[in-house]
């Protein structure tokens, strides 16, 4: 595996199903990272503020509320220094990292949120 592509998007599981017919409007963040990509979302599972809906790496589907991951977002993704990631924040490559601000910002607290990793093997 070389890594891990990320989506955040407003939609639904099954409206982010098909890739093609994705409301390009309704993503709020996206970026690549390393092996340690996954950490961030991992321990949102393990403190019971995310879900993940499943597992195979093509993708893997998690949701969570807009209160947990908006903050994330918010302070930006963190750049990988020399292919470290922090385990408690999302982190990606340098050029890779797309932030819609003020999408992000339009989050109610209770809104839930789609989470897609990719594997990138």
């Amino acid at each position: 595996m070389a890594g891990w592509w990320t989506i955040i998007s407003t939609e639904t599981p099954e409206q982010m199903a098909d890739l093609a017919k994705v409301n390009k409007d309704a993503i709020l963040a996206t970026w690549e990272a390393g092996l340690g990509g996954l950490g961030w979302i991992t321990q949102l599972c393990e403190q019971g503020k995310a879900t993940q809906l499943t597992c195979n790496g093509f993708p893997n589907r998690y949701t969570a509320l807009a209160s947990d991951l908006t903050p994330l977002l918010a302070s930006g993704i963190a750049k990988a220094q020399e292919g470290a990631f922090l385990e408690d924040r999302p982190a990606g490559w340098p050029g890779s990292i797309t932030l819609h601000q003020e999408r992000i910002s339009a989050c109610l607290p209770g809104q839930v949120l789609t989470v897609k990793v990719w594997d990138q093997s």
